[in-house]
């Protein structure tokens, strides 16, 4: 038997925005995870880091990282509106699905549409949303035929007491002692584990596909709010996203588990 990693990630923010937008507004926030095997972790890493150098070498060489494994290709300039011609970088994208795909990896998201007149706690987001991602990802773990365990790894915010990596990890200790579904999840290992993305490809490659579904998904809700950008080039990559998404074998409560969810807040406050 094996472990299983659900590296995660963000994409936009969980504060509040203002309609019309503003140039750095985001009407919705993403969490996102991708489920890799632990035992493979060097294979996946050296991948990614020969896919950033075909990709990026002129980039990497010029950085004044320590290491080339340090020079990021961030997933919010690789899918910013402003590169929207970038062949390199629209081929480098389909490069890391491909890669996913080939270590059999499957994709968890939640997606929470802000509500722009009474925005919701931006830690209760946040808490709310590696929740749900864990009640996901362990359906995935009790169907597989190999995982018998599974971490959460994910990329680091800030430090000390009060930061928000301690509160998220609090939460979900008081979910996983103090819930009735928390305490189900018995295939999870530990808290989750914080770690610098510099030094953890998973984290780097779910950076990547987190900013994928987030310009997926703001296209799809977002694209006529006043101020709104373009994303709809991003639509290229919804299909073999899609096909990666975890989707359970059984039924559960009568229905399928979905690797994405999405929390609608808008309620009577709409987007136009």
């Amino acid at each position: 038997m094996s472990t299983c990693v659900l590296y995660v990630d963000e994409a936009g923010d969980s504060h509040k925005h203002n309609v019309p937008l503003r140039e750095s507004d985001t009407p919705l926030f993403v969490l996102a995870g991708t489920a890799l095997p632990l035992a493979e972790w060097r294979l996946f890493d050296r991948e990614y880091l020969n896919l950033k150098r075909r990709y990026f070498r002129a980039e990497m060489e010029a950085s004044s990282q320590q290491r080339p494994e340090h020079w990021e290709a961030k997933g919010g300039d690789l899918t910013a509106p402003r590169n929207r011609s970038s062949t390199r970088r629209q081929a480098f994208l389909h490069e890391v699905l491909n890669l996913t795909q080939r270590f059999d990896g499957k994709l968890f998201a939640v997606t929470f549409l802000k509500n722009h007149i009474t925005p919701t706690s931006s830690v209760s987001m946040y808490t709310s949303g590696v929740q749900q991602l864990a009640d996901r990802f362990a359906v995935y773990l009790a169907e597989h035929s190999v995982f018998e365990h599974g971490i959460l790894i994910m990329d680091s915010r800030s430090r000390g007491p009060r930061s928000q990596d301690f509160q998220v990890a609090n939460s979900y200790l008081s979910y996983v002692f103090g819930h009735d579904s928390g305490r189900g999840l018995i295939a999870l290992l530990e808290a989750p584990l914080f770690a610098d993305s510099r030094l953890t490809a998973g984290l780097q490659i779910v950076d990547n596909i987190t900013s994928m579904f987030y310009g997926i998904q703001y296209h799809y809700y977002c694209r006529n709010l006043p101020g709104a950008h373009d994303y709809s080039y991003l639509q290229q990559y919804w299909d073999r996203i899609a096909a990666l998404e975890f989707q359970s074998r059984e039924r559960y409560d009568g229905y399928v588990q979905h690797g994405f969810r999405k929390n609608d807040h808008r309620n009577d406050h709409p987007y136009p």
